[in-house]
């Protein structure tokens, strides 16, 4: 129960690794504020396994008048906010000569923007209450070594990581922790696709052939647990850390 008494905001709380870390928040005590994309429906499905310390929210991150709604809303539902997980984003190819502007701009609001406000905006709370919290954003595998296939979802995950490096110096002088934790492939409804559908056949196999352990995809429970850490007391000395979890990828083969 080591975080009893705290209040969690999880974006990218629908599905995923953000979906397994609110479940694991709630075990552990929080009250937690699950945030979907696009619906409370789809909140309310994570909330449904919270065991009612949970309540739904909506926003779309790349729009800032939704974050300024959304932390306001979480903060008049639940007082304050202890702890921040960026976990919204999004994931789809963008190869050489087959990527158009939506798609830049859509990979980069979802996933570089949205991180960015939702930090900003949190981040300015917990200082205006005094210091004190923890913020844990999503990066990437992607975003330590460049990926063929992903051109920009690499370039914004080591976006990801670099500003949390820059957030976590900014707000480090009022006690407040900001780190990331780097997936690499996990089992997710986000790159199901790559896992089952016939036309990923080759990247799947690329995948399996470049990862030393016996895993391809690793279990997004144990990418929450990692998370719990980062915002646990046992992490209080950790500020920018980008601890990367990729079955080996980076390390070589």
């Amino acid at each position: 129960m080591r975080f009893e008494g705290k209040v969690a905001l999880v974006t990218g709380g629908s599905s995923g690794i953000g979906a397994e870390a609110c479940v694991r928040f709630a075990e552990e005590g929080a009250q937690v504020a699950v945030v979907a994309s696009s619906s409370l429906e789809r909140a309310q499905a994570t909330v449904d396994r919270c065991g009612g310390k949970a309540k739904p929210f909506a926003c779309d991150v790349g729009v800032v008048a939704q974050v300024d709604k959304l932390v306001g809303d979480v903060i008049a539902e639940f007082g304050r906010i202890d702890v921040l997980v960026n976990a919204a984003g999004v994931f789809f190819p963008t190869r050489v000569g087959e990527t158009d502007e939506a798609m830049f701009d859509e990979m980069c609001d979802a996933n570089l923007k949205g991180c960015f406000f939702v930090c900003d905006r949190v981040g300015q709370h917990m200082v205006e209450r005094g210091g004190g919290g923890k913020i844990v954003n999503l990066g990437s595998g992607a975003g330590v070594a460049g990926r063929s296939n992903y051109l920009v979802y690499s370039a914004v995950k080591a976006g990801v990581i670099n500003m949390t490096r820059s957030f976590a110096v900014a707000l480090a002088p009022h006690g407040i922790n900001v780190n990331c934790l780097a997936p690499g492939n996990t089992a997710t409804p986000m790159n199901e696709n790559v896992r089952t559908e016939p036309e990923y056949a080759e990247i799947y196999a690329t995948i399996q052939d470049k990862t030393p352990s016996p895993r391809a995809f690793a279990d997004p429970r144990e990418m929450a647990g990692t998370i719990l850490f980062l915002c646990s007391d046992d992490a209080q000395a950790a500020y920018g850390a980008m601890l990367l979890m990729d079955e080996g990828v980076s390390a070589g083969y």
